[in-house]
């Protein structure tokens, strides 16, 4: 202490900078140390370096740090909090049934990916819900769900996009990146551990679903619609695209302009409820049924006895 009293001395604002050496070097210190833990996992096991290395993506753990308030639906059971911290780390969750319901062999990795049950379109339409409730605050027009623009054309420039006769992305909305300037978005979610991406890195993950995106789009977009295009793609564990990243710190900063909260708040809220209804979604794919459930038969009202005493006709005597 006397050295940095000696190097800082008292003064407020020496202190600060004595204080934010320290996280400084603590958090390098951190880093070196799970750098070191990653690379050896590697050799060992795969799952689990890759899902410390999906923890530390921007806003994955802010479920982690919420308050429980109901209100805003951060509360959790004690099986969604286990079964939430089990595929944080890429752990095995033991009490799932061995088959799906499709026939395949079931795990984390395929429950997140099948589509039968209609669960993969419903935690894609809750993002897409969510990130429309964040425009409707500073934009105007927020449409869900748009039809395109019809191609009237063979002239359109470039690429083999998607040309096909009411086409439709999942957000519009005006005034996003320019006071009158229409802005479409599309929102793409992948499971991160799939077969699929198992030997290549989340960056090039990201990149490539968002490349996918804009050449099916872009052109069309920006030709056709005379509009910009963002592509919003997140993995299964709450991580997002560099592309998704930006569309939220824009919108961060123009809820905290027009409200006069502070940036980090805002963004922080944006990122906790996010990360939120992926993580509740997920859990539904994990827990929810995805057979068709067959209702056992009633009796319609017109032949219920309101005063529960049965019609003669209704006996087989009569």
């Amino acid at each position: 202490s006397s050295g940095i009293n000696a190097e800082y001395g008292y003064h407020p604002k020496s202190v600060k900078a004595c204080i934010a050496k320290l996280k400084e070097e603590k958090e390098s210190a951190l880093k070196q140390k799970l750098s070191v833990i990653v690379s050896q996992l590697k050799t060992t096991d795969m799952r689990s370096a890759r899902a410390l290395q999906l923890a530390q993506e921007k806003g994955c753990g802010a479920w982690l740090t919420a308050l429980p308030l109901a209100s805003m639906g951060y509360v959790m059971n004690k099986q969604e909090f286990r079964d939430s911290i089990k595929l944080r780390y890429g752990w095995k969750i033991a009490d799932i049934p061995s088959y799906c319901v499709c026939g395949e062999r079931n795990d984390i990795d395929h429950t997140l990916t099948c589509k039968t049950g209609g669960h993969v379109i419903f935690r894609h339409n809750k993002i897409r819900d969510v990130n429309a409730n964040f425009l409707r605050q500073v934009c105007h027009n927020v449409v869900v769900e748009p039809e395109l623009l019809p191609i009237e054309s063979a002239n359109l420039q470039g690429g083999q996009g998607n040309q096909a006769d009411k086409a439709r992305l999942d957000i519009s909305a005006t005034g996003l990146w320019g006071p009158f300037q229409k802005t479409m978005m599309d929102v793409r979610i992948f499971h991160p551990y799939a077969k699929t991406y198992k030997d290549q890195k989340i960056s090039d993950v990201y990149s490539r679903h968002e490349k996918e995106k804009q050449r099916s789009y872009l052109h069309r977009v920006l030709q056709i619609e005379k509009a910009s295009f963002t592509p919003l793609v997140y993995s299964t564990n709450g991580g997002m695209a560099k592309e998704a990243r930006r569309f939220h710190k824009k919108v961060a900063h123009m809820i905290a302009d027009k409200t006069r909260e502070s940036y980090s708040d805002v963004i922080n809220c944006m990122r906790t409820k996010l990360t939120f209804a992926m993580l509740r979604s997920v859990l539904i794919s994990v827990r929810g049924s995805r057979g068709k459930t067959t209702k056992a038969p009633e009796t319609p009202l017109s032949y219920v006895s309101f005063n529960l005493i049965p019609e003669i006709q209704q006996y087989e005597s009569y």
